[in-house]
């Protein structure tokens, strides 16, 4: 099968945001700050894939620094499909400013970074923060939305959030820390 990269700078359609959520394993496509989003459309225009890059959450980051945010294709692509779609984002990024890709593997959700590793991102060893997550029902929420402000106050969703943690509807969870790879662009 053919494909088609299609950069579309910062914008996420409700159709790019209703297929992450269908096919990224966190099934949400939450506090992107995207910078570029990138799609993989087949020969006949279907979404196969959607890689988001946006600004990075932690410390020791570079303005020119981007975060590989998302990245997800629909599960019956072929062979080395993945590999092709990330090393085309990357060659169109190396064309801009940034100079470098971070990301994280996630071994909670079973990730070790095997398609990172195959794009020649560098491991750069554990996330540097307590990994911690908010149980929800079926869903898991990042520890720092339980902190979110905005305008100074916590905002709704951390405060949704914090009332279902009193009430004991959600529950605090550690987890193993995730595996942080790095690509140099430059």
């Amino acid at each position: 099968m053919r494909y088609k990269i299609v950069p579309v700078g910062s914008i996420l359609s409700k159709n790019t945001i209703d297929f992450v959520e269908k096919w990224h394993y966190s099934k949400s496509c939450r506090s992107m700050k995207q910078k570029e989003v990138f799609l993989l459309l087949s020969e006949f225009g279907e979404l196969c894939g959607v890689a988001i890059y946006g600004q990075p959450c932690g410390a020791n980051c570079d303005m020119n620094d981007l975060e590989l945010r998302r990245f997800c294709l629909i599960d019956d692509t072929p062979k080395n499909t993945e590999s092709f779609f990330l090393g085309a984002t990357l060659r169109h990024l190396k064309k801009k400013r940034y100079t470098r890709v971070i990301t994280f593997a996630d071994p909670n959700k079973g990730h070790q970074g095997t398609i990172y590793k195959a794009t020649n991102f560098k491991f750069d060893g554990l996330e540097k923060n307590n990994a911690r997550v908010v149980k929800w029902g079926d869903r898991y929420y990042h520890i720092r939305q339980l902190y979110q402000k905005k305008d100074g106050e916590y905002s709704k969703d951390a405060k949704r959030i914090q009332d279902a943690i009193k009430k004991g509807e959600a529950s605090v969870l550690k987890q193993e820390r995730k595996l942080r790879y790095v690509y140099e662009l430059r």
